[in-house]
């Protein structure tokens, strides 16, 4: 029996077996800013282009996703930042579960705006609050001017582009910045940055 949805208030995008959309409803037009028609049809990562919350590139053609739903196995929760056509970009929680369509499964996933940001600046003053003083000097960890501004508003809780439009930089310059300080800090997130940050002093919370 062909797969029925009914009307939802929450974005919801089906990818087939092959990796294209085969469903997106109007909730998932309002919240990605594509119609079903420039959506359906296409290959999901391809369209939503997801990255990691960190800034390294989730989406792909063999993405782990996919090949989960593949074998009917639906992934744990996860966060996904998406890029916008106006050069700004969407944080999405996804959570997915495997349905059949024509006894051929298809993951569905539900999209929701993430509250990561708000999460990561209340983690930091809770950090911040706890801990002493800083046991190690800022430039112990070579971090250059630029790195350390965009480390201090990651720590404000601002996003990539909030921070590229503060620093007046390009959005994939910001994403350049964090990716190269990540592995000085020896963290893989922005949210253990910003903890480690605090921790020893590269940054203040006022």
């Amino acid at each position: 029996m062909p797969l029925k949805l009914g009307e939802s208030a929450e974005a919801l995008v089906g990818i087939d077996e092959g990796g294209l959309v085969a469903y997106w409803n109007e909730a998932a037009a309002k919240l990605l800013g594509r119609s079903e028609r420039d959506a359906v049809g296409r290959p999901c990562h391809e369209l939503l282009q997801g990255l990691k919350p960190s800034g390294g590139h989730l989406c792909g053609p063999n993405c782990a996703v996919r090949e989960a739903c593949k074998s009917a196995r639906a992934p744990r929760r996860f966060e996904m930042v998406v890029p916008q056509a106006d050069g700004t970009e969407l944080w999405v929680q996804v959570t997915t579960v495997v349905v059949y369509d024509d006894e051929r499964p298809m993951a569905l996933h539900l999209l929701s705006e993430s509250v990561a940001a708000q999460r990561l600046t209340d983690l930091a003053e809770t950090v911040v609050r706890r801990i002493g003083q800083p046991d190690a000097p800022a430039d112990d960890f070579a971090l250059t001017r630029r790195e350390g501004d965009v480390l201090a508003l990651l720590a404000e809780g601002l996003r990539t582009p909030e921070i590229a439009g503060r620093l007046q930089l390009a959005p994939t310059t910001v994403r350049s910045h964090i990716q190269n300080l990540l592995p000085k800090l020896g963290v893989h997130s922005r949210a253990e940055a910003v903890i480690f940050a605090l921790k020893h002093g590269l940054v203040h919370l006022h």
